[in-house]
């Protein structure tokens, strides 16, 4: 009878012992597939958060043509402005150096 309660508190042990290792095998795959799902969120998250800071940037320089646009318009208007102005004072300086030359001459 002690023998028989020997064998059934041996093979409890050894049933104990089996199910704490299919335990922590499935312990081990429930972590590594964890840590998968949680490596595949991070890389959604990256590329999610990348292309909304890629959209955000365009969206910015869209932006800042629309405000720029006016800008550049009205400086390319000045700056014609100011070589037509140039291009008449070269002509009216010319015309001065020429007629000092021509004085010069006529007095020598």
């Amino acid at each position: 009878m002690l023998g028989e309660v020997i064998k059934e508190i041996r093979a409890a042990e050894q049933k104990a012992e089996e199910i704490k290792q299919h335990a922590q095998a499935e312990a081990r795959r429930i972590i590594r597939e964890a840590e998968l799902r949680a490596a595949e969120i991070v890389e959604k998250s990256v590329a999610e958060a990348e292309a909304e800071g890629r959209q955000q940037l365009a969206a910015v320089e869209a932006e800042s043509d629309t405000l720029t646009a006016p800008i550049r318009e009205r400086t390319a208007a000045e700056i014609e402005l100011l070589v037509a102005a140039a291009r008449d004072k070269q002509e009216d300086a010319i015309t001065m150096v020429m007629e000092r030359i021509v004085k010069s001459y006529e007095h020598s």
